[in-house]
């Protein structure tokens, strides 16, 4: 659980103090910086902005770095610098410190599980396949570290190994060449449609468990080409791409027996996407034994009163939940208010 924040250079803050609650909302106008609060406890927690692939971007005008800490769990420090120290300094330091020791990413994802909920998340719905295979990747990379391994290793072999098939396409290297190569991939997309295939099957558990709407039900398949490697060597060839592997997979969501992608309304996607978010906060806090911190960043926007609170009342008591919204929300007692 978050408990402290504090933001020094972040976006439209120049130094900004924080302290949560189990349950707290964040109001204010828009440009006000709800979303760049909910940004940094997510890079927090997962190296990683919900906004831009271009970190530097967060980074407050004219100044050389930003500085993020945060208190979590139980009186847990944590403490991300990006940037520039010194003037004369030409590349940026990223350091992440952790109850005063310098630790990498992969050594810290799970200590400070997060998930989150943005209007952009509809995609995972209405949006094509490398969209929901990223939805189930963020999940996995927070609890497992060779997930995470495997998977950078996997893209790294697909690179080499597409470069070989053009080098084989234009007769500057032999077939034989690929083998290593194709033993990778096969080796390494077996590991990653395996964890995949469990958090999948998860879901499916988590849905029977907890969808009460008596309109339908949510199911989840992953599904993919099962042929061996052998079998796509003369079209790879001819296109020059890697067309065997867990990157051509689809993880296909349907509601009510029917797929959601092509039949749902915006207001089911919505009630789906918000019910996969809660079945991965129950999962991150199973696998990580750390309270999970639910990021609701103006997720209900599109919603009235009676869905807003029902879409709440999905996620467990044993998780914290920070929410923000430019419009005032009738919230219980428990709720603490940050106005910006």
């Amino acid at each position: 659980m978050l408990t402290s924040l504090s933001l020094e250079n972040f976006r439209n803050f120049s130094h900004k103090e924080l302290q949560f609650t189990s349950r707290s909302f964040i109001t204010g106008p828009n440009g006000s910086g709800k979303s760049s609060i909910l940004e940094s406890i997510r890079i927090l927690s997962v190296g990683k902005s919900f906004r831009t692939s271009r970190i530097d971007e967060a980074i407050y005008f004219e100044s050389r770095f930003f500085r993020l800490k945060a208190i979590i769990q139980k009186n847990q420090n944590i403490e991300l610098f990006y940037g520039n120290q010194f003037e004369t300094q030409e590349l940026k330091d990223r350091r992440l410190t952790f109850q005063g020791n310098q630790v990498s990413w992969t050594e810290f994802l799970g200590q400070f599980p997060t998930v989150l909920f943005t209007p952009n998340d509809l995609e995972v719905i209405l949006g094509g396949p490398d969209v929901r295979r990223k939805y189930l990747d963020s999940v996995l990379w927070q609890v497992s570290a060779e997930y995470r391994r495997d998977q950078l290793e996997f893209w790294q072999v697909l690179r080499e190994r597409a470069a070989l098939l053009f080098m084989v396409k234009i007769n500057r290297a032999s077939s034989d060449e690929l083998q290593p190569w194709n033993e990778l991939v096969t080796k390494l997309t077996k590991t990653i449609r395996e964890a995949r295939l469990k958090y999948v099957q998860y879901l499916n558990e988590w849905f029977t468990n907890h969808f009460k709407d008596k309109s339908g039900r949510i199911e989840t398949t992953y599904k993919f080409d099962p042929k061996p490697i052998g079998d796509f060597f003369s079209q790879e060839v001819k296109l020059a791409q890697n067309l065997f592997g867990a990157h051509r997979d689809e993880l296909v969501i349907k509601f009510d027996d029917f797929s959601a992608r092509k039949f749902a309304s915006r207001g089911q996607s919505r009630l789906v996407v918000a019910h996969l978010k809660a079945a991965e906060a129950d999962y991150l806090l199973e696998k990580t034994k750390n309270t999970v911190t639910v990021l609701l960043d103006d997720a209900m926007s599109e919603l009235d009163k009676k869905n807003t609170l029902r879409i709440l009342e999905l996620f467990s008591d044993q998780h914290q939940i920070i929410l923000t919204s430019a419009e005032s929300l009738e919230l219980t007692k428990e709720w603490s208010t940050i106005k910006l």
